[in-house]
Parts: structure tokens; C-alpha cells; sequence
């Protein structure tokens, strides 16, 4: 989700955004500022107002933070269609991390205007509450608590970085963990009530404690949760090397209930003790266990596949008695814009790349449903898989053979596509074999494409067949995307350009 992707559904969240903040930040200034209960603090200035409103700004924030990153809670929650649409779901790490800015900015304008207070407090209040600069600073709750914090945030914060998180995970994982006592410091920021009345002598604060105590304590159960989950028995069963540098393992999980389309988190301990990383499932419940494809692309995957000693042996196989296998640990499932497929009567399932994972489990939970003659919405289906490496089409050939010979055209339509240049040797095999009645890169009856797909004919040609099929009546196709997001911001403007009358194209990808 790019900032400057600017959709209506957008526009309409920045400025909700936008709205909350500015309004809480206002309220904050103008309560403070006509309270005459505080007429005493409120002769400092406008650095009070603006302390006050900024604070209770960052209150609202810090009870928001935690609750995107409730996997469990969101999980349960998406499934309500109408407040989905409101709430995009799918996109819970966006919105934490638009928090996680908006706490930084008003973090800086809360502390800066309180440094003015401070400096005014021993200047204009010192006979009345005998306090100093540096008395304020360090030995009040608020001061003491106000300054760990923002040691905290400076660690986490640049610690978030991607680029500390690719080359030191563990350092990412400890410093973020720093939110725990984070949150434990905010509930006694507030704690010997610096902001009184003068009147009445009680305290004046936010009371924000009241909903970010029991938002910390939800988050705190999720993980327990998840910690709790993740030990349940899991017996790794098979690891396969595929072409294209390429690992698929194959494990048995008795209490995980997953469905097709949905993704988890995995970690091998014996890697990396806090590394958790996102895999989608590529199968599907019918089959009895969980697989999962792994491109081996960074430092944890290739520790991975070398200590499960297939990373070297291309196309070897170990098996469930072999004493080589590690423990596993598996957490999840976690649903995903997948899940909601069977929705829709006319879907398109685009994979670039490793990005075909969701579709592999959703095209054969098709394979099976077709092969039960179950009953579901979905009337047609279109499966773009886009590659640069010809090696990638053998991860899935025998699925994708197996679906041309049982699902027929009229309901599955199958389009594979070779971005990268072929060599003058490759070219020649390819016009020698044309005539086998097979693709000669793919070994499947759909041909193989060369080049990259032309998005805005290829939807407008599916944008036609659906006006033919629903005739006036209103018709939503679903867009389904995983892979790279240059591609994805391709994808949306097709999307937009082919909507129009009674056809809408809904365009939704993969987020982890």
C-alpha cells in the first residue's frame, strides 16, 4: 500500500486519519485552555495547551498500536464482510505503522512544548510548587517515565528499519520487544498527577490508562497464545529441493485447522531462536498435511535448507525417519485476501514468481471441489503466472496438468508467461518440440506466453466474456494478487481502467 497510490478508499482513510488526530489534538488544547480548574498551570502559555493536546493524541495512539498486531483478533474479526470493507483488515501492518508515525510526530511536539513548561515552571511558578528545572526532568513521575520512553522509541524506531531488520533480525526482535516496558512506563506516566486542580486538589489527567491497560493485556494473552500454539506438537515429514532455488517442506500439525488461501508463521529454532517468518500454505485441507514453498533468497532460508542438508542436492528428498530433521515450530493460520475466492463468480489468480504459493492452495482446493461436484459461487476462473526463470514452472506442473486434464476450460483457464530472454539454443528447441501437442517449457496444453503480460487487454477480454455471461445484472470480479508491488500498482490501474457499467474489478494482494 504506497502512500501515493491515491484511491477514493484512501483519500477517505487519510482523511479520517487526519481528522481523529487533529480533532483530539484540538480538543486536548482548548480543554486544558478553559478549564479553570488549572489557572494556575495554564499561566505558562500556549506550551501547556499544546502539551495537553498532543498528549492525548499520543493516548489514543498507544491504545491503537497493539491492536493491529493481534493476528488472532483480526483473524476472527475480517470475517464480518460489512465491517471489513470500513476496516481494510488486510492491511493491519499499514495501519500500525501509520500509528507508529503518528505517535513519532506528536511525541515530538508533546516533549518539545514540554521543555518549554519546564524551563517556564522554575521561572513563573517556583514559589508555588518549588520545583526546578532539573527537578522536573528527572525526579517527577513524569519526567523520569517521559524520558526511558523516549530512549525506547529511539531504539525501536530505528531498529524498525528494513534494512537493520534484513541484516540483524535478532537486533529488530529485542529492541522491539522494548514496547513491553515501553507500555509499563506509560501507565505510570501519569502516576503522583503533575496536572491538579487547584481547587479540588484531584487529579486532572486523561484517564487513558482505561483503555490502554486492557488493550496491553489483550495483546499480551494474543501472545501468549500464539507462544502456547506454536509448542503443540508438529512432526516435519518431508523436505523436497525444487528447481529454481526452491525448498518445499511438508509437516503434520493435528491441531492446525487451516484454509486454502490463508498464511502462518514458521521457525526453526535451531536457526534462530526468535526469527519468525510469513510462508502462505501451499496446500490445501483435503490432502492431510501442510506444505509450504520457500524461496531460498535470504540468510535464514539458505541456514534453513543447508541444515536440513538438501540445500546443495537439487531434487532430494528427506523423509520423516530421518534423524536429520529438526524441530519446527508453526504459528498460525492467519487469514489473507485469499481466503475470500470462492465469493466471488468470476476470479483472477495472478502469481509472479514465488507469489503463486496462494493460488497453488486455492487451485487445488478447485481440483477438489470440482472432483466432489460441490456446490460454489464461482463460475469461472483465470490463472496468470508470470516467471522469469523457466525452472519455476516445474514447482507446480503436475498440479497444473492435473487441472487441464479434469477441469475444463469453460471453468479454469490456465496462462503462464516467460519474462526472461531465451538463448538462440533454447529458441531452436522450442520450434523443433512446438508440435508435441504440449508446451515444450511448461510440458502443459496452455502455451507458454513470452514477454510481460498486457494487463488492460488481457482484463478488457475478461471484462467482455463477463458482460456476455450476467447481461445488466451487476457483476464483481476478484482481483487476487501475490508478488512484487511495482507489478501490484500495474495490476490496480487495470483494474481501475477496466471498471465500468455494471462490471467492477476488486483488486486484493497479498500482505504480510
Amino acid at each position: 500500500m504506497g502512500l501515493w497510490e491515491i484511491t477514493p478508499r484512501r483519500v477517505i482513510f487519510y482523511v479520517l486519519w487526519t481528522a481523529i488526530h487533529v480533532g483530539l489534538f484540538v480538543f486536548g488544547y482548548i480543554k486544558q485552555k478553559d478549564d479553570p480548574e488549572l489557572f494556575v498551570l495554564d499561566s505558562l502559555g500556549a506550551s501547556v495547551f499544546t502539551s495537553r493536546g498532543a498528549g492525548l493524541v499520543l493516548a489514543f495512539d498507544c491504545a491503537l498500536l497493539l491492536l493491529p498486531m493481534c493476528r488472532n483478533l483480526i483473524r476472527y474479526v475480517r470475517d464480518f464482510k460489512p465491517l471489513n470493507f470500513i476496516i481494510p483488515f488486510d492491511y493491519n501492518v499499514y495501519l500500525h505503522k501509520c500509528t507508529a508515525y503518528a505517535m513519532l510526530f506528536f511525541t515530538l511536539i508533546h516533549t518539545n512544548a514540554h521543555y518549554v513548561n519546564f524551563y517556564r515552571v522554575e521561572m513563573m511558578l517556583f514559589d508555588a510548587l518549588h520545583l526546578r528545572n532539573w527537578q522536573v526532568h528527572y525526579t517527577t513521575w513524569a519526567g523520569t517515565t517521559g524520558h526511558i520512553m523516549l530512549l525506547f522509541m529511539f531504539l525501536i524506531y530505528t531498529s524498525a528499519k528494513i534494512e537493520v531488520r534484513h541484516r540483524n533480525f535478532e537486533a529488530f526482535w529485542f529492541t522491539h520487544h522494548l514496547a513491553i516496558p515501553f507500555y509499563l512506563l506509560l501507565f505510570y506516566h501519569s502516576f503522583g498527577c503533575f496536572v491538579h486542580s487547584t481547587v479540588t486538589g484531584q487529579c486532572k489527567g486523561y484517564g487513558s490508562n482505561f483503555y490502554t491497560v486492557p488493550v496491553f493485556s489483550i495483546y499480551i494473552l494474543e501472545r501468549i497464545i500464539r507462544e502456547l500454539r506454536a509448542r503443540q506438537q508438529t512432526t516435519l515429514s518431508k523436505v523436497i529441493m525444487h528447481p529454481g532455488n526452491t525448498m518445499e517442506i511438508q509437516f503434520e500439525k493435528p491441531s492446525f485447522q487451516y484454509k486454502s488461501g490463508q498464511y502462518l508463521f514458521l521457525s526453526i529454532p535451531e536457526v534462530s531462536k526468535y526469527q519468525w517468518h510469513p510462508f502462505t500454505i501451499t496446500s490445501t485441507p483435503e490432502e492431510g498435511f501442510v506444505s509450504l514453498h520457500i524461496r531460498l533468497v535470504g540468510d535464514w532460508t539458505k541456514a534453513s535448507a543447508k541444515l536440513l542438508q538438501s540445500y546443495s542436492a537439487q531434487g532430494s528428498i528427506l523423509k520423516v525417519d530421518s534423524p536429520r530433521l529438526p524441530t519446527i515450530r508453526v504459528d498460525g493460520p492467519y487469514g489473507a485476501p485469499a481466503e475470500d475466492f470462492y465469493n466471488y463468480e468470476t476470479a483472477i489468480l495472478i502469481g509472479a514468481g514465488i507469489g503463486v504459493t496462494p493460488a497453488a492452495s486455492l487451485l487445488k482446493s478447485v481440483w477438489y471441489r470440482h472432483y466432489r461436484k460441490a456446490q460454489m459461487p464461482l463460475k469461472k476462473v483465470y490463472f496468470f503466472w508470470v516467471n522469469r526463470d523457466k525452472e519455476a514452472f516445474e514447482w507446480f506442473q503436475s498440479l497444473l496438468s492435473s487441472l487441464e486434464e479434469s477441469v475444463p476450460t469453460s471453468f479454469l483457464e490456465i496462462h503462464v508467461y516467460l519474462t526472461a530472454k531465451l538463448s538462440s539454443d533454447e529458441i531452436q528447441n522450442i520450434v523443433l518440440h512446438d508440435a508435441d501437442g504440449v508446451d515444450p517449457l511448461t510440458e502443459l496444453q496452455s502455451r507458454c506466453h513470452f514477454g510481460r503480460p498486457e494487463w488492460n487487454r488481457i482484463f478488457a477480454g475478461v471484462r467482455q466474456a463477463a458482460a456476455n455471461s450476467v447481461r445488466d445484472r451487476k457483476h464483481e470480479i476478484g482481483v487476487f494478487y501475490c508478488g512484487p508491488s511495482p507489478l501490484a500498482s500495474s495490476l490496480k490501474q487495470a483494474c481501475n481502467n477496466a471498471t465500468g457499467g455494471n462490471i467492477t474489478f476488486t483488486f486484493r494482494k497479498e500482505h504480510f
